[in-house]
């Protein structure tokens, strides 16, 4: 997973939460002994690479990884009406 880190903090992002959010994550934020914005700025940077790491990432076990790789080397198979709706034109054209 790649680490968002930068030394300097020159951006603000301001949010409003209910109470009970406060409260939980103050209460989430003493539990580690962090402040409660080292705390959310760390959980939401984890989330936020989470969340695209399942955009470009994937696992498969060995037997379906080595059956995905073989796909690859193979000749593509040519289906005549896929052809056919990349050679009309763009309906945004």
């Amino acid at each position: 997973m790649r680490s968002v880190t930068h030394s300097s903090k020159d951006a603000r992002i301001d949010l409003r939460v209910n109470i009970t959010q406060k409260a939980l994550l103050e209460q989430a934020a003493a539990s580690q002994g962090k402040k409660l914005s080292d705390f959310v700025i760390g959980a939401s940077t984890e989330a936020a690479e989470l969340a695209l790491a399942d955009q470009n990432r994937f696992s498969l076990p060995e037997d379906k990884m080595a059956l995905f790789l073989a796909s690859l080397e193979e000749e593509p198979v040519v289906i005549p009406r896929l052809r056919d709706l990349f050679n009309r034109k763009s309906v945004f054209e």
